[in-house]
């Protein structure tokens, strides 16, 4: 069969070997599966990810020196239902967490060698445990979504956000995007969004932000001042003696970039007592002076993946039409061109999210 594998920094269509389920697991045939800025990543940057992961979870998530095979944001149609369950039939469109639970350890689709394709591929296998059916209705496009907007949610929710705060989004790729369209989905506002991209920045507009901002013509910290005015007491964020507080909503800020120094830039613009939720996967080194945080007394967290529950709750939303994402995907293309959507996005301008069809 075919897939999309990462050979030496090139990514290549090859041959690969059809996956062999184990227990628990479905064979299914991958109907469309999104690319994620991680595997861009895998393509350009595999052994700063297998280091810097082996550093901090003490296993690599990705082997550099052999073949990787591609693509974890998936809907795909099951060929192989299990004997005994009921719960999935021949023809199902289904959804999963990437990762497969076995004997030998948990394994990460869409980082793995080609003995575990991902959804590039046009046959894999997904964790019956770990899979939902599509429900009716849902596109295969949108199921897709699923993964990447599950991410976003989870972000939201640690950042325990409330109708009090108006979020500032920092970086308008596909993870800020989600994040607003989140926002707007839980009735947040206003929403303030910042991007260099005129064209990221029109998107943002699309799924909810309601301040969008180039910071080469605006500050960011000074748009959200002005969008977090209020006269309503009740409403006020924190109050620091010596920094003032009084007159504005409080601040939170998702920080989607993920290169060194943001984080240190967004503490430097963040009012005192803003709450920072550091979304975006910076794979370098970096630094930051912590008198910052300490005198403005921030609150800085992390996100990165999701819960099953939460997994299971971005679909019904989807399926729902509660969380509207339709307007992350700006292309749609074959397995054949896979390899113009990773240029096109490695140097991003109007595209977002592009959908690729292994069995196209």
């Amino acid at each position: 069969m075919k897939a999309a594998v990462v050979i030496d920094k090139t990514l290549r269509i090859e041959d690969v070997a059809e996956p062999i389920p184990k227990a628990h697991e479905l064979l299914v045939s991958s109907l469309v599966c999104g690319v994620c800025g991680s595997d861009l990543h895998c393509v350009h940057n595999a052994r700063e990810m297998s280091d810097s992961s082996l550093r901090a979870l003490g296993k690599a998530i990705v082997d550099p020196s052999k073949p990787i095979s591609l693509g974890h944001e998936f809907c795909a149609e099951v060929l192989e239902p299990l004997k005994g369950d009921s719960r999935f039939k021949s023809g199902d469109r289904v959804v999963a967490l990437p990762f497969l639970a076995r004997e030998d350890g948990m394994v990460f689709i869409g980082s793995a060698p080609t003995d575990i394709p991902g959804g590039f591929a046009q046959r894999m296998t997904i964790d019956s445990r770990m899979a939902f059916a599509v429900p009716n209705g849902l596109s295969s496009e949108m199921a897709a979504l699923t993964e990447p907007m599950a991410v976003a949610l989870h972000a939201v929710n640690q950042a325990k956000i409330t109708q009090r705060d108006v979020p500032l989004v920092v970086g308008c790729g596909p993870i800020g995007l989600a994040i607003i369209a989140v926002l707007k989905m839980r009735g947040i506002e206003p929403i303030v969004a910042a991007d260099f991209s005129a064209g990221r920045l029109a998107q943002a507009k699309k799924l909810g932000a309601d301040v969008v901002v180039d910071p080469r013509q605006q500050s960011p910290y000074e748009a959200w001042e002005q969008a977090a005015k209020t006269d309503d007491a009740e409403l006020f964020g924190a109050i620091s003696p010596m920094l003032g507080g009084t007159g504005r909503r409080p601040s939170v800020i998702f920080e989607c970039v993920g290169v060194p120094g943001m984080i240190q830039q967004v503490m430097a613009g963040a009012v005192y007592g803003a709450r920072i939720m550091v979304v975006g996967l910076c794979m370098q080194a970096d630094q930051i002076e912590p008198v910052f945080p300490v005198m403005k007394e921030l609150n800085l967290g992390f996100a990165s993946f999701y819960s099953a529950e939460e997994f299971a709750q971005t679909l019904h939303h989807l399926a729902e039409g509660e969380l509207d994402a339709s307007a992350m995907i700006t292309d749609d293309v074959p397995l054949s061109q896979i390899a113009d959507a990773f240029e096109q996005l490695a140097t991003p301008q109007d595209q977002i999210k592009v959908m690729i069809r292994p069995n196209a």
